[in-house]
């Protein structure tokens, strides 16, 4: 008796635990960045496929948000995907939130592809956004880099004037003569010492 009475009692808790439990279907916020997480955490080992899953799953959750789009962006852009990965760029600053990394990005892309004046601005874009701009997910780029790029953005274009500025934020001490093919030689020697990315 006292076994079926413990039983009852037991099986009567279990449903109430049940019924107690408002069980609720996930948060969608919550489910977005967690597979916006695991896409940056599969993007930084280099398995691609991983983040395109991850950052196509956050999709499905939140269609509107742009760090989705931008993780595809920069998946196509480390697999040197230029064309498509300006084309996915432009896709996600049309979304809610962008951020500075996705205007960095597309200003790393643009600079691949040769077009330093676009690079440039969208460079300005992602600092004016974050000023103190650090990006974790790629051997941890940050506004130096930007500025670096800005600095060979300006090379290419013939303004070794700007060109020099830049690379003088990072460097206050490097100097040369910029009417010279020597000096000029020099700052590129100096924008290629000071890139990482």
């Amino acid at each position: 008796m006292k076994n079926k009475l413990a039983l009852i009692l037991g099986t009567l808790f279990i449903i109430t635990m049940f019924v107690g439990c408002n069980i609720e279907p996930e948060d969608p916020l919550l489910l977005y960045e967690t597979e916006i997480n695991g896409g940056w955490i599969a993007f930084t080992k280099n398995d691609f496929a991983e983040a395109y899953l991850r950052f196509h799953q956050a999709i499905e959750v939140d269609s509107l948000k742009a760090e989705a789009y931008s993780g595809l962006a920069w998946i196509l852009f480390k697999q040197d995907s230029l064309e498509k990965a300006i084309v996915m760029f432009d896709s996600a600053e049309t979304m809610t939130v962008p951020n500075a990394s996705l205007f960095a990005g597309h200003a790393f892309a643009l600079n691949a592809l040769k077009s330093y004046a676009s690079s440039n601005q969208f460079s300005d874009v992602a600092l004016q956004l974050d000023p103190a701009w650090y990006f974790p997910f790629l051997g941890g780029l940050n506004v130096n880099d930007l500025i670096v790029l800005k600095a060979e953005n300006f090379f290419m274009l013939g303004d070794f004037p700007q060109s020099f500025r830049e690379v003088n934020k990072i460097n206050p001490e490097f100097k040369a003569a910029l009417d010279t093919p020597s000096g000029q030689a020099a700052l590129a020697a100096e924008i290629e010492k000071l890139k990482k990315y």
